[in-house]
């Protein structure tokens, strides 16, 4: 079973493999080290083990393992060797009871580079989940003029509100914004129940919009998520079914 499965995510991963390259895009996974060279980073904060989606995972904290995944997580290795092997142990545990030991990660611009269990993150995308329990340790870059930098800053403030980070924008002034159309006050947590409300409707939005072919567009799914509320109002909005 394991051995059918290995080989499934192989192509996967072949096929992102030539895609990256036809493209002219890097084929394997993003290095978090070398990302890191030359940003001032200015602190570390761990955030504890919590669930963070799987789509949010992007890459490797070092380069050690890079060159045994594609871009996409999936396997390029031959399954005859010791990778393939513990790849599909993994798969084999996910199947029967699944997979519940924490992975280790640092979080830098709300995306997720693996620490520690890159073969465990790859069985799980393979298997299309959602999400994954990791502990998770922040990196904090210096506060600038740079307009991702700002976003993140307002992030953080939404982060230590919500313990949320499905939602992200593209655009400034957007978290803070959606704070004030959910009532979410900065420096407060959220009510669990209000907090409930919230990712629902974002969950439910999504869904519609991804069904409507919302990977094709150029907008991001958070802003379109943003300008939906204020077109129809938060309160309106919460409540609507998926139809």
């Amino acid at each position: 079973m394991s051995y059918v499965e290995y080989e499934k995510a192989q192509k996967l991963g072949l096929k992102a493999f030539k895609n990256a390259v036809s493209k002219g895009e890097n084929e394997y996974l993003p290095v978090l080290d070398e990302i890191l060279e030359g940003v001032d980073i200015v602190g570390e904060m761990s955030l504890g083990i919590v669930q963070i989606p799987l789509d949010r995972i992007v890459g490797t904290s070092n380069v050690g393992r890079t060159y045994a995944f594609a871009n996409n997580f999936m396997p390029l290795l031959d399954y005859k060797t010791e990778f393939g092997a513990k790849w599909s142990a993994l798969c084999d545990s996910q199947i029967e009871e699944g997979i519940r030991d924490p992975i280790k990660v640092y979080e830098y611009m709300n995306k997720f580079y693996v620490v520690e269990g890159n073969k465990r993150v790859s069985v799980m995308k393979y298997f299309d989940a959602v999400t994954i329990p990791a502990q998770v340790t922040r990196k904090i870059p210096k506060k600038t003029d740079d307009l991702q930098v700002k976003i993140y800053y307002e992030f953080m403030d939404f982060y230590n509100c919500t313990k949320l980070n499905d939602i992200y924008f593209s655009k400034e002034g957007s978290f803070t914004s959606l704070m004030q159309l959910a009532g979410i006050k900065k420096g407060e947590p959220m009510d669990e129940y209000d907090k409930q409300d919230l990712v629902s409707s974002f969950i439910t939005f999504r869904n519609a919009f991804d069904a409507r072919g919302g990977d094709k567009f150029d907008y991001p799914v958070g802003d379109a998520f943003l300008r939906f509320i204020h077109i129809h109002g938060y309160d309106y909005v919460k409540k609507m079914s998926p139809s």
